[in-house]
């Protein structure tokens, strides 16, 4: 299996989510510093500017923290998920318009990495979450559930918006597989409309989704489509 990683978005990625959480921390105490300092002033309005705007940056810094340097990052999960493969599976992280996609001789997939960690259920007709205390302490560092059907179906049509404009959208079904890569996360999961796994539970999911097989003709323009984008979409 070849992984693709673009390394520069990465890298950027981890060096807003240092500068963030160093920022929001100096927001959090100017913002303290503010409060003791002018507690009789009319000023006083500054410091819970500070403090919201530190809760803000803090948050947002924390999340670029928890997608780009803790490990393992999606990129590395679905790759070891996929460890095993030959060289013709290509696993292209954040250079095409879905973050990760991979092409294979059996298929195309978008796979939807998701960070979310806990027990994680799926009834047939929705996603729940299973409460923790343990979450009330990582309010701030936790990644959500959100929406996955939502959150995948969008990456899928960009995939599919992009290869409509190259005249290949008619020629391939993109197939789509959820991924909770979280080491923490533990699915029960009942009747999902398409396979919703952890990343020890990714390959054996390719090998049973059904639909026809590539042809060599497509899968070497869909890879050499890829390759010419990668370098399109690393910044």
């Amino acid at each position: 299996m070849q992984n693709l990683v673009n390394t520069d978005k990465v890298a950027s990625g981890a060096r807003l989510g240092k500068i963030g959480t160093f920022a929001g921390l100096g927001f959090l105490v100017a913002g303290l510093v503010i409060s003791l300092a002018l507690k009789e002033s009319p000023l006083l309005w500054l410091s819970f500017v500070c403090l919201l705007a530190g809760i803000l940056v803090s948050s947002i810094g924390t999340a670029n923290l928890n997608r780009w340097v803790r490990q393992p990052r999606a990129d590395q999960a679905l790759a070891q998920g996929l460890k095993g493969f030959d060289d013709r599976y290509r696993l292209y992280n954040y250079l095409l318009p879905a973050p990760h996609v991979l092409l294979s001789p059996v298929g195309l997939y978008v796979l939807t990495a998701l960070g979310t960690e806990g027990v994680i259920r799926y009834d047939g007709t929705r996603f729940r979450r299973d409460f923790s205390l343990g979450r009330l302490f990582r309010f701030m560092t936790d990644e959500q559930l959100g929406r996955p059907f939502a959150e995948a179906d969008v990456q899928v049509q960009a995939l599919q918006k992009f290869l409509d404009t190259h005249d290949l959208g008619q020629d391939v079904q993109i197939q789509n597989i959820l991924v909770f890569y979280h080491p923490g996360a533990q699915l029960i999961v009942s009747d999902p409309p398409r396979p919703i796994v952890d990343p020890k539970g990714l390959k054996k999911a390719i090998r049973r989704q059904p639909g026809d097989k590539l042809s060599a003709s497509v899968y070497q323009r869909l890879q050499e489509l890829f390759d010419g984008a990668a370098g399109q979409f690393a910044t």
